[in-house]
């Protein structure tokens, strides 16, 4: 389990990006690892919206990789965002289900644990993501590179690309000096929105279309 999430958040406009990426890396001395999961998130709020007013999340996630399933739960608080990075308390717990029905009866008693407002959960959203992962060991500290494919299912359905750079532990100053080259190198720019938030801004939309 976790406590905290650091990460850059960097626009991608097409597949095209993300092979610009990885050019820039290949000038780079660091070891990595690769995987590619697919992802279905499933993101929960109370009726009143409970949740998203004090601006948390709160996720099941279902990951297939190598023909094995299994379930997480993720509840994230508020995020602040400084020059692109972004930062917040996160809480994710594998929920060690053999299948959806049981992960969401696991689902419902811990995140009432987690937050007492999260009872009577529904789903709100999801995001359907095709993500390839590079999880990278550099001299002074370990991050995951994440290039995520989504379909964002929102009453309405929208596409989206993102890259992910994520800190994981060793030295913060190098992790950041690394992700300020590699944006440079590749001509990054800083996300204007989240998949959360795009699938927020998603709803939103059709409500004051109704």
């Amino acid at each position: 389990m976790s406590d905290k999430e650091t990460e850059y958040k960097w626009q991608i406009a097409s597949q095209a990006d993300f092979e610009g990426i990885k050019e820039a890396l290949s000038s780079f001395d660091y070891s990595c690892a690769l995987s590619a999961p697919n992802l279905l998130d499933t993101y929960f709020d109370t009726p009143d919206s409970a949740l998203s007013a004090e601006k948390s999340a709160l996720r099941l996630r279902r990951i297939k990789l190598a023909g094995r399933t299994r379930y997480e739960l993720t509840f994230k608080s508020a995020s602040s965002i400084v020059d692109g990075l972004a930062r917040r308390r996160e809480i994710t717990m594998p929920l060690n289900c053999a299948n959806r029905k049981e992960a969401l009866k696991k689902f419902r008693a811990e995140a009432s644990a987690l937050n007492p407002k999260a009872v009577n959960l529904k789903p709100i959203f999801s995001i359907e993501n095709k993500r390839r992962v590079w999880y990278i060991r550099a001299k002074d500290f370990e991050a995951e590179l994440s290039f995520d494919d989504c379909l964002i299912k929102a009453r309405r359905r929208q596409r989206m690309l993102e890259a992910e750079f994520e800190f994981k532990n060793g030295k913060m100053s190098s992790f950041k000096a690394f992700a300020a080259r590699l944006a440079e190198r590749a001509g990054l720019k800083a996300a204007v929105k989240s998949k959360v938030a795009t699938a927020r801004g998603l709803l939103a939309e059709d409500k004051i279309n109704v």
